[in-house]
C-alpha cells in the first residue's frame, strides 16, 4: 500500500509540474522591439574596429630579433623546396661522384665529365625550386611579411648553398691526390655560374624560357671544341677566364636589384 501511495504521489505531483509548463507562455517581442534590437546590434559591429591580421603579422615580426626574421626567412624558403627533395638531390650527387671516380682512370677526365653532370644536376634544381606555383602559393607568398624578391633571393642563397657545400667535398673523390686549390676553383665556378644564370633567366623570362636558353648554353660548352666553363687548372688562361666568369656571373645576380624596382614602379 506503501508503494502504491508513493507512486500515486510522484504522478500527481508530475502532473502540477505539467500543468505549470503547459500554462508557461513567452512574451512576444513587438516589432519596435526587434527593430530596436537590430539597431543596436548594428551600432556594435560599427563601434567593434575589425581585425587587422596583416598588421598583427607586422608587429609580431618587428619584435623579433635581426636574427629570428632572417632564420624564419630560410626555414619558410627550405620547407619551400622539402626536406625529401634536398635529400634526394644530395643522394643524386653522391651517386654521380661515386659512378664517375670509379670509371674513370685519368682524374683530369674524370673531372671535366663530373662537373658537366653537377652543373646540369644544378639546373635541374634551380628549375624545380623556381617551378611555377599555384594560385594558393601566390598567395602564401604575398601575404607573407617577407617581400617577394627577398623570399626568391633566399630560395636561390639555399640552392645554392647546397650544391656548393656537397660539391667541394665531393670533389676531392674525384680528384683524388691531385686535390689542389685551382681544382676547387674549377669545381664551384661553374656550378656557381650555372645557378646564376637559371634563376637569373627564370625571374627575367619565365621558366620555361629560363631554363631554355639556361640548358642550350650548358650543351654549347659540353659540345664545343674550345671550352670556356669547363677547364682545369693545366688549361691556358685558367684563372683569368674563372675570374671572368666569377665576375659576369656577380654582374647578372646583381640585376636582381633591378627586377626588384621594375616591381614596385609597375604596381
Amino acid at each position: 500500500m506503501r508503494k502504491i501511495s508513493k507512486n500515486q504521489e510522484l504522478t500527481k505531483l508530475e502532473s502540477e509540474w505539467k500543468a505549470h509548463f503547459d500554462r508557461f507562455t513567452a512574451p512576444e517581442p513587438s516589432r519596435e522591439k526587434t527593430l530596436d534590437l537590430i539597431e543596436k546590434i548594428k551600432s556594435m559591429e560599427q563601434e567593434q574596429s575589425p581585425v587587422d591580421l596583416r598588421k598583427e603579422l607586422e608587429t609580431t615580426q618587428d619584435n623579433l630579433s635581426t636574427r629570428s626574421k632572417i632564420v624564419n626567412m630560410f626555414l619558410s624558403q627550405w620547407n619551400f623546396y622539402g626536406t625529401v627533395s634536398w635529400l634526394m638531390t644530395g643522394l643524386l650527387m653522391i651517386v654521380i661522384t661515386f659512378t664517375i671516380s670509379e670509371n674513370y682512370g685519368a682524374a683530369g677526365a674524370g673531372f671535366l665529365s663530373w662537373m658537366k653532370w653537377i652543373s646540369l644536376l644544378v639546373i635541374a634544381v634551380i628549375g624545380y625550386s623556381f617551378r611555377p606555383k599555384n594560385e594558393g602559393n601566390e598567395i602564401i607568398e604575398m601575404l607573407s611579411y617577407y617581400p617577394i624578391i627577398q623570399q626568391i633571393f633566399t630560395r636561390f642563397i639555399i640552392v645554392m648553398g647546397f650544391q656548393v657545400a656537397l660539391t667541394l667535398p665531393l670533389s676531392f673523390i674525384v680528384i683524388g691526390k691531385e686535390s689542389t686549390t685551382l681544382y676547387l676553383v674549377s669545381s664551384v665556378i661553374p656550378v656557381f655560374f650555372f645557378g646564376v644564370i637559371g634563376f637569373v633567366t627564370i625571374l627575367w623570362l619565365g621558366q620555361k624560357l629560363g631554363l631554355a636558353l639556361t640548358l642550350f648554353i650548358w650543351f654549347s660548352q659540353v659540345f664545343m671544341k674550345k671550352k670556356l666553363l669547363f677547364q682545369t687548372p693545366g688549361d691556358d688562361y685558367f684563372l683569368v677566364i674563372h675570374m671572368i666568369i666569377f665576375g659576369v656571373s656577380i654582374l647578372l645576380l646583381s640585376s636582381v636589384l633591378l627586377k626588384r624596382r621594375f616591381s614596385v614602379n609597375t604596381k
